[in-house]
């Protein structure tokens, strides 16, 4: 699958300790925020079960 491309807007200190945080993680900012994002789904779906990204239905439409 192609990756998606995002731009996010980010206050300045908070960038600046996210590249902190990844180099002591051993990782690009890239990567760390990927992973957060990804702990935050898995979270949801233990939560509130599986998201099918596949399905017809859209709670934003």
């Amino acid at each position: 699958m192609d990756e998606a491309r995002f731009s996010l807007r980010i206050h300045p200190v908070i960038m600046e300790k996210m590249k902190y945080i990844a180099k002591n993680n051993g990782r690009s900012l890239n990567r760390e925020i990927e992973q957060i994002l990804k702990w935050v789904v898995d979270d949801y779906e233990r939560k509130c079960g599986r998201i099918d990204i596949n399905s017809k239905h859209d709670p934003f439409i």
